[in-house]
Order: C-alpha cells, then structure tokens, then sequence
C-alpha cells in the first residue's frame, strides 16, 4: 500500500465550516414536475431544469460532492410518479439503474418498507441511521445516489451527511495506524447481489474513493467466516470516533420536493430519528435512485 496522503479540495469539508451556498441549488419559481408518461432522460424540464441539473453536476464533481435541489414541483404525484421525477432528473447525471419490481424498498424508502428478516438492520424510525455509503445491490456500489423527499417526516428525519474525505484526512493526523488497515479489503456482507469486497479507502486515477457501512462490514466478515481482527476493530473503531465528532456533520431537513444529490464514493449519509403522524396519514418517504 502506497504511504497515505490527504485528499485535497473542496469535497475534504467538515459540516460546520461548509456554506449553504456551496451545496444548496434553489429553484424559485419552483420547477413543475414533467408531465407523466414522457421517457427519462428527454428534455422534459426545459432550460430552467437544465441549469439545475448543471448546477448540481458542478457541485458533485467539482464542490462538496453533494447537492440539494430545491423546488422540484411534485403536485398530486403518486410516490412512484415521484420516483420517475428522481429517474428523470438524475439521467444526465449518469446511468441510472433500473428499478427492482422485487425489491420496492430500493425505490421507496419508509418506515414500512418491505425488507426478508435476514436483511432486518439494528434501527428503526426511533433510532439514528448512522452514516454510511450505499453498498446496493449487483454490480455493487453506485457512483451517485438521489433520495427526493416525497413526505417528511412528522418529527426529525433530517439527513446527516460527512465528508469521507475529511474522514480520510483527520485520521491521518490522529490516528495515522489506522489507515493501513483500512486500506485493506473487509467483506461488506453475503448473500444474493452481496458479495461485495473492496477496502474503506483506496486510491485510484488520482482519486480517493470511500466505502463505508459498519453494520454490514461487522456482519459479513464472520458470515465468511474470517472475524475482525483486533486491529481492524480499532481502525474502524477510530472511524466511527471521527464520525461522532458533531463538526464533521452537515444536518439538512429535506422538505417535499427536495432532492439530495449524493456522490456515493465520497460523502456518507444517514438520518436522525424521526416520528410519523399516526395513521391515517402517509409516513416519511424518499424517492431513492442509484446512477453509474
């Protein structure tokens, strides 16, 4: 392994030194969703949605790493007419994945999304979501991921989001042992689509990229049997320390309408708890959409 360096740029930030202005992309008046029925990825948003398309690119690839777009009218939309508005959106951006019919909780993120007891995660609405990249399903983890806030939740639910660069750099100042170890593979679960292998960090054409979800990595090395090792605990351990620490964090509460815009290699993302209103009425919901 190459002797680690600091990533440099703007995607190395800590949330309480980043500006609204750096990620934020305001549509005003707001953008009208495109009529249904019309393909993705055609030029139904006009000049107005082309601009914040631009916008958000730049923000991806030469910003933060991360954008919101503010002011996608959703009208009476359906949620899966909310989710072909994030399809549509997202497609100059990059390849967007196409939808699984047999997993509609890839789509459609809720409280009540459909998930087999193997997949059951330790947390719920009452509990953090702590941050983490999205590992998906075959052919592994996605360049980019959108999540289009279709209804907020009741009480918090606001995104947390953290720089794996920053990450990256403030253990090469304090715990600079760690990183060889994570810079080496760990097994990020088993199963069908799963068997996903490859280190936190590495570096390739110039880039650091980040991978990082310490549920799945805690589970799917012994489910290949091959049990952490004292060290690796330790580094990954220290991950989760930096993680913790409140200023590396960037907390948004999505309103309906909001896309986040996320590049899946660089920034990791979770949530605070959050409450629903009691039925009758429809819980929290994100339209989400992995691109390439």
């Amino acid at each position: 392994m190459d002797t680690p360096v600091a990533a440099a740029g703007p995607s190395a930030w800590q949330g309480a030194t980043l500006e609204e202005q750096d990620w934020l992309v305001s549509l005003q008046p707001p953008l009208p969703a495109p009529a249904p029925g019309r393909a993705t990825g055609d030029a139904s948003w006009g000049p107005d949605g082309a601009d914040a398309v631009a916008r958000a690119a730049r923000c991806l690839s030469h910003g933060p790493g991360l954008a919101v777009v503010r002011g996608l009218g959703l009208g009476t939309s359906t949620d899966d007419e909310c989710v072909e508005v994030c399809r549509r959106f997202m497609a100059p951006l990059g390849d967007v994945r196409p939808a699984n019919p047999d997993h509609p909780g890839d789509s459609l993120v809720t409280a009540a999304a459909p998930a087999p007891a193997l997949l059951a995660r330790p947390h719920g609405p009452d509990r953090d979501l702590a941050p983490h990249t999205d590992r998906a399903r075959f052919p592994g983890p996605p360049r980019l991921l959108g999540m289009l806030c279709v209804r907020p939740a009741r009480h918090g639910g606001e995104s947390v989001l953290v720089s794996g660069h920053a990450v990256h750099n403030a253990l090469l100042r304090s715990r600079p042992d760690a990183l060889p170890h994570l810079y080496q593979d760990f097994h990020f679960g088993r199963g069908p689509d799963f068997e996903h292998i490859y280190p936190v960090f590495r570096r390739g054409a110039g880039r650091l990229s980040v991978q990082y979800n310490r549920y799945w990595i805690t589970r799917g090395q012994p489910e290949h049997g091959i049990p952490l090792s004292t060290a690796q605990v330790a580094a990954l351990d220290a991950f989760d320390e930096v993680l913790a620490d409140p200023r590396m964090a960037l907390r948004v509460r999505l309103r309906r309408g909001d896309l986040l815009l996320v590049d899946n290699m660089t920034i990791l993302h979770g949530r605070t708890p959050f409450t629903d209103a009691p039925p009758p009425h429809a819980g929290r919901c994100l339209a989400r959409v992995w691109a390439d």
